[in-house]
């Protein structure tokens, strides 16, 4: 039975790692080392795309049918993947290992300067690194803007064949065809690696899926909690999280007078004072300055670090130490009044939107239309961040779209058990894809097949899998649907007690160190690694 984690260390040189019932004891440090100079949060002195070669590999569009795209004439489109080959060895029975990231939703830059387990392993294992650009994203688009139809081939299982190509592709090119491949991801790539591993196990020896939420979707068995996003943010601005019980109490009291205060037309003049809006406050502005000042608070959550930290920031500002800690020490007061209680939100949700210090004003609060398939929440990552129609033309991936498609992770929010407002009259422990299949139709032209990545991609039912570590920070509000316990004895899961999203990925920072789970889980991933390849490497010989 699964029951929180516990790690104890006996001596400088032994680690005892209870996981899930299940004891692994590894004798001896590992001899990864961090780089000297490097900072992982804010990637100061650390490797990254400066050291790496762009290497570039024709995918076909389409994997699964032979007719010609979309009824064009081109069938293929270019996939970029960065190559650091300077620790790779060679002995007399074949060449080291090759690391291979499974590239997220974004440019593969971002991997490639923060995934650290990967760089400072490499030296140790003897390993090729190899970090691919997932379709759609960065450099690796299929077509031009103002195709029709362009992003029909962006799915998880089309990203998934061209990295088997691309595996099979490096094995071929570099002579690695007894090299074993280690996989890793993090987020929506570690849950790509975990199905990676599931659906092409020829092609990788074992992954590190940090963080990967593959239980996050509909009618599983034992079911998904849909509000366990919000909750887990909720924890974070908690005492028990290390924050305050203020925190979430405050924010959960602001709401309505948010929204009295923008009906009343003497309050509306403070309410834009108090917020620092750009313009003046609608009548109907109070429910936009809820989504924003609620918006925030989940990105906060998942870049809850002990370090100062760019990631979730994509390399363009720092979120300070402990974020969420930090913004929630603006509300740890009791308010008398509702004008000091809107400047302390406002103070706590600039931890996010105003790092830099920068900005003047915030464009919120004049919206005249609200509605279910409007409201934005970050958390669900619906809406986060979308500014472009596709029907306008754009053909670059977009996570809306891959919601709106296949990866239909459902959320509730703004029930008892989290901080967040629920409007009156409305049911916010159900949740409806209605409204958001119209959201669906309106921004991409498409219909979500909820259903579609349990069926398709695996479920719950991935314990005849082997050479997986899940692992999971309990300050990451994604933890709620990932793997928690073991399913196996090479299916395991590694729980962080003080780790936000795949923090264990990250360049070692000097904060980890007082945090001694966040070394374990490293360790314990390197150790699993070990096994891997040694076992690749006996049955390559076995085979020969």
């Amino acid at each position: 039975q699964f029951q929180n984690w516990e790690i104890q260390f006996e001596s400088a040189m032994q680690l005892k790692a209870l996981i899930a019932g299940v004891v692994v004891v590894c004798v001896g440090p590992s001899t990864a080392a961090p780089f000297p100079g490097c900072y992982g949060g804010t990637l100061q002195g650390c490797p990254g795309t400066q050291n790496c070669t762009v290497k570039w590999i024709d995918q076909n569009i389409d994997h699964f049918n032979w007719a010609p795209p979309l009824g064009g004439k081109t069938y293929t489109f270019r996939q970029r993947y960065f190559v650091y080959d300077k620790y790779w060895t060679t002995n007399d029975d074949g060449k080291g290992p090759v690391f291979f990231y499974f590239g997220n939703e974004d440019n593969v830059e971002l991997y490639v300067n923060h995934t650290g387990l990967m760089w400072e392993s490499a030296e140790e294992f003897g390993a090729l690194l190899i970090f691919a650009e997932h379709r759609y994203y960065g450099q690796s688009l299929p077509y031009p803007a103002g195709t029709d139809g362009c992003l029909s081939f962006l799915t998880t299982e089309q990203a998934m064949a061209d990295f088997a190509y691309l595996i099979d592709h490096i094995r071929r090119e570099r002579g690695a065809q007894k090299s074993p491949f280690i996989g890793f991801g993090g987020s929506y790539g570690g849950m790509i690696g975990a199905w990676f591993r599931v659906h092409y196990p020829n092609s990788i020896d074992g992954v590190i899926a940090a963080s990967a939420p593959i239980w996050s979707f509909t009618n599983l068995t034992p079911a998904y909690d849909y509000n366990a996003f919000d909750q887990g943010v909720t924890y974070d601005a908690s005492f028990q999280g290390g924050a305050t019980d203020s925190c979430k109490k405050n924010l959960n009291a602001a709401w309505p007078k948010i929204l009295a205060a923008a009906a009343d037309p003497e309050k509306r003049e403070r309410l834009q004072a108090d917020f620092m809006t750009c313009g003046p406050v609608s009548e109907n502005g109070g429910q936009g300055i809820i989504n924003w000042a609620s918006s925030p608070w989940g990105m906060m959550a998942m870049g809850n670090y002990p370090f100062t930290s760019s990631y979730l920031m994509h390399g363009l500002s720092n979120l300070p130490p402990w974020p969420v800690r930090t913004a929630c020490s603006y509300l740890m007061n009791e308010f008398d009044n509702d004008d000091d209680l809107f400047v302390a939100i406002r103070k706590a949700v600039s931890v996010y939107f105003n790092n830099t210090g920068d900005v003047p004003c915030y464009g919120v609060g004049n919206e005249e239309r609200v509605g279910p398939e409007f409201r934005a929440k970050m958390g669900s990552p619906l809406w986060a961040g979308q500014t472009v129609h596709a029907r306008d033309g754009t053909c670059e991936g977009s996570w809306g779209y891959q919601w709106c498609t296949e990866m239909v992770q459902p959320f509730t929010s703004g029930t008892p058990k989290d901080m967040f407002y629920c409007p009156p009259g409305e049911n916010c422990s159900a949740w409806d894809i209605t409204p958001q299949a119209r959201g669906c139709q309106a921004q991409w032209g498409v219909t979500p097949r909820p259903e579609w990545a349990r069926v398709m991609l695996g479920g719950k039912r991935i314990e005849d899998a082997s050479n997986i570590v899940f692992s999971n920070g309990m300050l990451d509000p994604w933890h709620g649907g990932g793997v928690l316990a073991n399913l196996s004895s090479t299916v395991l899961a590694v729980v962080i007690p003080n780790g936000a999203h795949h923090i264990d990925l990250m360049f070692t920072d000097p904060a980890d160190a007082a945090y001694p789970d966040i070394k374990a889980a490293r360790d314990f991933e390197r150790a699993q690694m070990h096994r891997w390849v040694a076992e690749a490497n006996q049955r390559a010989a076995n085979r020969s």
